[in-house]
């Protein structure tokens, strides 16, 4: 899984042991407010709670991630090591989709906690076999990064094993996120 973005990147990797449990590993450089961040991490997903009903499902999700943070700020360049975690939940039906996620992301003395809240709906209900098209307003912000709330526009994208994002925020960054499935 990859997302890009002008002043965010990150590419991801990971393998799923069972249908609870998955471990990764991650590279992220992002840059805002005077910051310069190259992080690198190893991380563990659980599934805590799943919610199926007829026409709806529900999710708990807890992400665990250590790894390394280099940080250059104001000509100073730092190296922290960190455990960060993040609990995620998100709804959605075949066509309405809804998510909240805060990570807690502290490394040395500067805080990059992100917070996260996406909401949106399918323009027709597909097949799988069939191209369902999304629009999805995706939030975040980023302490220390951004100290401000951005909002991107999204189309999302769902074929078969492929799930793919396009947006561009309202400050006119555009973002890519493509995800495939083995």
């Amino acid at each position: 899984m990859s997302q890009v973005s002008k002043d965010y990147f990150s590419i991801e990797s990971s393998y799923a042991s069972s249908i609870k449990d998955s471990f990764g590993a991650k590279v992220i450089k992002a840059k805002g407010n005077g910051y310069k961040t190259i992080s690198g991490e190893i991380f563990y997903l659980r599934k805590l709670m799943r919610i199926n009903s007829a026409k709806s499902q529900a999710n708990l999700w807890l992400f665990t991630g250590a790894g390394f943070m280099d940080i250059k700020k104001n000509n100073t360049k730092e190296h922290h090591i960190y455990l960060s975690p993040t609990l995620q939940f998100d709804y959605e039906t075949k066509r309405i989709y809804g998510m909240i996620s805060h990570q807690i992301l502290r490394a040395g003395h500067e805080n990059f906690d992100t917070t996260k809240i996406e909401g949106g709906f399918s323009f027709y209900e597909a097949g799988y076999t069939e191209i369902q098209p999304w629009f999805i307003l995706k939030t975040k912000n980023i302490n220390s990064l951004n100290n401000e709330i951005k909002y991107t526009p999204t189309f999302r994208f769902i074929n078969k094993s492929i799930f793919m994002d396009a947006g561009i925020s309202t400050d006119g960054d555009a973002s890519f996120h493509f995800m495939y499935t083995f």
